[in-house]
């Protein structure tokens, strides 16, 4: 099972995608948490943590795409 969390600090509308993300009712786990430790990403850019990895884009949109790509 994918795990995917997305950080509660990050103002880059990844409140969003997390709701986008979690209305599929894909077959994974996904969050969000407080503080996940990568603040100088958190600062610039909106970004979600898939299976351990952390995936960054220009835009929460970009990110939707990319995080949906990794787990579907």
């Amino acid at each position: 099972m994918d795990k995917v969390y997305f950080c509660r600090e990050n103002d880059f509308k990844t409140k969003k995608v997390y709701k986008k993300l979690k209305a599929l009712d894909l077959d994974i786990k996904i969050k969000r948490k407080g503080c996940m430790g990568e603040c100088k990403t958190c600062k610039h850019c909106p970004f979600s943590i898939v299976n351990g990895k952390v995936i960054a884009c220009d835009t929460a949109k970009e990110l939707y795409k990319k995080v949906y790509k990794k787990v579907n």
